[in-house]
């Protein structure tokens, strides 16, 4: 375009040009700073109660549970892998849990020793199978797979691929073996994304007596747990933890209690003392 006598036109123009220029470098910024920011967002799970029960698979009724000290962690289902068939069996018995409790969904897998880490097909299917366990109003996931060290490098995957899927705001939890943690260091050195890990100090087996014998020496290979694990029926495991606290145990534990028969509020008002006794 031709200017004119005043000379308007040229400024004009340069004037368009510098505004169209500083919108599209507010844009490409904005832009920057969104990505920013969504990459900075940190994750933020409701992490559980002090105090968790674990509700297997028989009827449950845990109403009179303080939903404001304690959560509940309920199977929600079990999935087996055998000759490459995988099953999944939901859970059918009834659990009737207080208003606003914090319940999270344990999936227990179990498998014949093949869920090595080129079964990828096996990995796919149990990742879609599990959003279908969950309910609306739970606040976190666990796994309880005690894999083989053969399986080890297909159950870090299955997590990895797991925390991609669920909500970011829903806690991920995993169980394991009590010696995972005790001289065997595949936990720690694999840096699994899980918010936790709790160790299950009952039904041991065979490494009762030398984990008894760790935990009694103090003997914990520097670990130390933000949660645990044990039983109402495994006392003694449970007095030598209580007396190991300080050295196995962070300032503020985390407790899961398992019971083989449904609970009853003396049950769970004794085993509460007892935790709550630990020094």
């Amino acid at each position: 375009m031709a200017a004119n006598s005043s000379g308007t036109a040229p400024v004009s123009a340069l004037a368009n040009a510098q505004r169209t220029a500083l919108t599209a470098a507010l844009i490409a910024m904005s832009a920057s700073l969104t990505v920013l920011a969504r990459s900075s967002v940190a994750r933020q799970p409701v992490a559980p109660p002090l105090r968790m029960l674990w509700a297997w698979e028989r009827p449950e009724d845990l109403r009179f549970v303080d939903p404001r000290t304690t959560g509940i962690a309920y199977l929600a289902a079990t999935i087996k892998v055998k000759n490459d068939r995988i099953s999944c069996l939901n859970r059918h018995q009834p659990l009737r849990v207080p208003d606003g409790a914090y319940l999270m969904a344990v999936v227990r897998i179990e498998s014949d020793g093949n869920l090595t880490e080129t079964n990828q097909a096996a990995l796919d299917t149990i990742i879609m199978a599990v959003p279908h366990l969950l309910r609306p109003n739970l606040r976190g996931v666990q796994i309880d797979f005690d894999a083989r060290k053969s399986e080890r490098g297909w159950y870090k995957n299955f997590l990895i691929k797991l925390r991609e899927t669920l909500p970011a705001d829903l806690f991920l939890s995993m169980t394991s073996l009590a010696s995972w943690c005790l001289g065997d260091d595949w936990i720690t050195s694999s840096q699994l994304p899980t918010d936790e890990v709790v160790p299950m100090f009952f039904d041991m087996g065979a490494d009762t007596r030398p984990i008894g014998s760790f935990l009694d020496s103090g003997n914990t290979f520097g670990h130390t747990f933000k949660s645990i694990g044990i039983s109402d029926k495994d006392t003694a495991i449970n007095r030598l933890i209580g007396k190991s606290v300080a050295g196995i145990l962070k300032p503020i534990p985390r407790v899961y209690m398992f019971s083989r028969t449904p609970w009853s509020q003396a049950r769970v008002q004794n085993l509460m003392q007892e935790v709550n006794g630990w020094k």
